[in-house]
């Protein structure tokens, strides 16, 4: 588990066949603590959780391939599972609660950025200058890129979302697979949608 702003928290498992991170985040604003599409937990994790005060108040699920660690993470903690309402048929759960665009979760703005699948969501932190994506973009060692074309239900809806991403200001870039983008990341992320 490392802090990668303040109030943003990651943590991470190697896959060997891709050769890149999966991540896990914590998001912690002023009106509560999120777990963001969680992967495995090793002792140290969970011992910097409970150390941070880092317990979490509800689980979102970006899209229906980041279920991941979901159930341990709900025999651990009794919290509502958030997914988007396009999203519950394909990832084959039963959420406590619902979410579209725009939708606040404890401070954070849902943004849905269907094309992956198609409820993908993302969640934007206007205060931290902050968005956090599962699937919508990737980047292995720091470099974005989409998910392969055979992997995306709608491709040319996730082109016009990714567009959506001009409209936000955004410093920091967290995402499910791969590494972050700390700093300058509205420019990377400007950078790639105009050499695509």
């Amino acid at each position: 588990m490392i802090q990668l702003a303040d109030g943003a928290y990651a943590w991470s498992t190697f896959n060997p066949e891709k050769k890149f991170n999966f991540n896990g985040h914590i998001l912690r604003t002023s009106e509560g603590s999120v777990i963001v599409d969680p992967v495995p937990f090793s002792a140290d994790d969970l011992a910097y959780i409970e150390a941070a005060g880092l317990k979490p108040d509800a689980l979102v699920i970006t899209n229906r391939n980041h279920l991941r660690e979901r159930e341990s993470v709900l025999k651990r903690w009794k919290i509502p599972t958030i997914l988007h309402t396009s999203e519950v048929e394909e990832a084959e759960i039963a959420p406590e609660q619902t979410v579209k665009n725009g939708d606040k979760i404890y401070g954070l703005v849902c943004v849905h950025l269907p094309g992956k699948s198609p409820g993908e969501i993302a969640l934007y932190w206007p205060q931290r200058r902050l968005f956090l994506l599962g699937d919508a973009l990737i980047a292995p060692r720091g470099k974005l890129k989409t998910v392969p074309v055979e992997k995306q239900d709608d491709p040319a809806a996730l082109q016009r979302s990714l567009e959506l991403l001009r409209t936000y200001d955004f410093d920091y870039l967290l995402v499910g697979d791969g590494d972050p983008l700390l700093g300058d990341a509205k420019t990377a992320v400007v950078a790639f949608l105009d050499n695509r």
